[in-house]
């Protein structure tokens, strides 16, 4: 065994390693986006005149110092609005106060930022005092220009990096003498890209809690809380840890000081680090199960690109000026780079498209969601992308191997000597693809930034409260969460005639659960028509509430409302979900069988003589 081999067998064993110890060793998160669950006042509600309390539910605890809530009439005057986030009830719910409010429509613009560090915005339109003869669209899905192009730059770097860790090897190691300038060109292009990684990656958390007008000391502030009291902030902080270990690391590789010793080991086991920790916290840990396969699809899927679409825009940085400045060297640098570039690419190709099926499953509940969906129509878009870009691939594959080329055209018909394009036209076909692999990372950049199908679909749709008229008052019903295992009785009362019949002086209401088990509550008044009250959260099964209404000198006004409770059932596995891991497998496991049956005609086969030399061998 040579010292090579040693090397490099070493070097695989510590990325093992240091790839299983993230995965064993760090915790599975369950975060998921901050999506607008329901709000009080509802979307295109009403509420009396004087209100000065609202309420926010997200599905997701958010980051207080990195979230602002403001609130305005529909002709754009300010309110001073203060907001309080209650850490009682998982972080998740916002409340908010102003002043009394007077008659008008108002819109209360929200911008928060989750535990897994993507923003999300939304508005709410209210009337005080008269109903809004409009309703505020949907929370927004699409991020911000400057963090999707941050994360498209940064997701590119990283890219690059690994492309250039692999394609300097082997690859450029082919061309011999050739190849040295290539070489050094592709050290020096992974250096700058883990250089650009780091500050995208220092950048990104500064961009993520921007708000306008905020002062700078606040800006800092929401930053340092996000980076040190959220989890997504603790793998961010590993992660750039990580980027700057690897770009010290590759420093002295790109002046060609160290090209193949420990320091090139270090900088590929902080670059699988960087990988690790970036699939953590990503989508994968949104998912309520598998989110450990997921993550580790979901790291598998982006070395693959950089192998891909990274190894070939360094590959392609590197070889094209030297074609160029000499057109007589053209064909044997193909015939050596591109060849043994082209099985790398082709089976990165196939883990790529394979881990991205499966996450598609993972995210995407159904076919609808491509069309919903922001997140459903970037991944359509990049699926076509991609096959446009293997397309390409396929044509410089046959180009690069001629007798390939000519088995094709025989089965296709086609004259001798065909080739899909002219050999001058190579760094075009090279330049197209590379083009076409850069928009599908920023497609991937897009599906980061943005809430999964998956995550859309699971948002509780907002509840209408139950609601009666008797005794000549509107009586409303409504039961939230109020914290683990705590539910929130909210009771509102208008009268629905004038003058009103007489004062409320209490609220009572009474749950009967389905087994017969009662439960007296007396609600508190919490501002003029509203009452509430905490109990335990009701079990599954179908539940009356029997709302009595006191007032002073007329009978109580009573109403009886019933609702069912559904049992949690544990996710099951969607069809698309169930096609797309069963497609996944199968490629993977027609790669693994395509490389074993290579391999095995490659070795040549044992005789006599090489048995006779292995026996005595091993017993001397």
């Amino acid at each position: 065994m040579t010292a090579t081999s040693l090397r490099v067998g070493g070097l695989r064993t510590a990325i093992m390693i240091a790839v299983l110890g993230v995965f064993l060793l760090g915790a599975t998160p369950a975060w998921a986006h901050s999506e607008l669950e329901r709000s009080d006042p509802p979307n295109g509600g009403m509420v009396e005149v004087g209100r000065s309390t609202f309420t926010l539910w997200f599905t997701e605890a958010i980051n207080a110092d990195a979230s602002s809530f403001d609130l305005h009439t529909q002709d754009g005057v300010e309110v001073d609005v203060r907001a309080t986030v209650s850490e009682a009830v998982g972080g998740g719910v916002v409340q908010l106060e102003a002043d009394p409010l007077a008659k008008a429509t108002y819109v209360l613009d929200w911008r928060v930022l989750s535990e897994d560090g993507h923003p999300a915005t939304g508005s709410v339109l209210f009337g005080v005092g008269t109903r809004p003869v409009a309703v505020a669209s949907a929370a927004g899905t699409m991020p911000d220009p400057p963090a999707f192009l941050l994360r498209w730059i940064d997701l590119t770097a990283i890219m690059l990096a690994i492309g250039a860790l692999v394609v300097s090897g082997r690859v450029l190691g082919s061309l011999g003498a050739a190849g040295v300038a290539p070489r050094r060109r592709a050290c020096s292009m992974g250096a700058l890209a883990v250089g650009v990684a780091v500050i995208t990656g220092a950048i990104t958390p500064l961009v993520s809690t921007q708000r306008g007008g905020r002062a700078l000391d606040a800006w800092w502030d929401a930053t340092w809380s996000t980076l040190t009291d959220t989890s997504w902030g603790h793998l961010w902080l590993a992660r750039e840890i990580a980027l700057v270990v690897a770009a010290l690391a590759l420093g002295p590789w790109a002046r060609r000081r160290d090209p193949t010793g420990g320091r090139l080991a270090i900088a590929v086991v902080a670059l699988a680090g960087v990988v690790v920790l970036g699939s953590w916290a990503g989508h994968a840990s949104t998912l309520p199960s598998r989110s450990g396969l997921a993550a580790l699809a979901s790291a598998t899927h982006l070395v693959a690109a950089g192998v891909w679409a990274g190894g070939l825009i360094v590959l392609a940085g590197c070889l094209i000026p030297v074609l160029r400045l000499d057109p007589d060297v053209r064909g044997p640098l193909l015939a050596s780079a591109w060849r043994t570039y082209s099985p790398i690419a082709a089976i990165a190709a196939v883990v790529l498209v394979a881990t991205g099926l499966y996450e598609s499953g993972r995210h995407v509940p159904d076919l609808s969601a491509v069309t919903s969906t922001v997140y459903g129509g970037a991944v359509a878009g990049k699926v076509i992308l991609v096959a446009v870009a293997l397309a390409l691939a396929g044509a410089n594959t046959l180009l690069v191997n001629p007798r390939l080329a000519s088995r094709v055209g025989r089965v296709l018909g086609l004259p001798a000597g065909w080739t899909p394009v002219p050999l001058r036209r190579f760094g075009t076909v090279v330049a197209i693809e590379g083009i076409v692999l850069v928009a599908a990372v920023g497609l991937a950049a897009l599906l980061t930034s943005v809430p999964t199908a998956r995550e859309l679909a699971t948002v509780s749709p907002v509840a209408s409260p139950y609601s009666s008229n008797v005794g000549g008052l509107f009586v409303g019903f409504e039961e939230v969460p109020a914290g683990p295992d705590r539910t929130r009785v909210i009771v509102r009362t208008r009268s629905t005639v004038k003058p009103e019949p007489g004062p409320i002086t209490g609220v009572k209401v009474v749950l009967a659960g389905p087994t017969g088990t009662t439960s007296d509550l007396s609600l508190e008044p919490v501002e003029p028509g509203r009452y509430e009250a905490e109990t335990t959260t009701p079990g599954p099964g179908t539940w009356s509430a029997t709302v009595a209404v006191q007032r002073t000198g007329v009978p109580e006004a009573v109403t009886q409302i019933r609702w069912t409770v559904r049992a949690d059932v544990p996710e099951r596995r969607r069809p698309l979900e169930v096609r797309t891991t069963a497609l996944a497998v199968v490629m993977l496991t027609g790669l693994v069988g395509v490389i074993v049956l290579v391999r095995r005609r490659r070795e040549p086969p044992e005789t006599p003589r090489d048995r006779v030399a292995e026996r005595a061998g091993s017993r001397g």
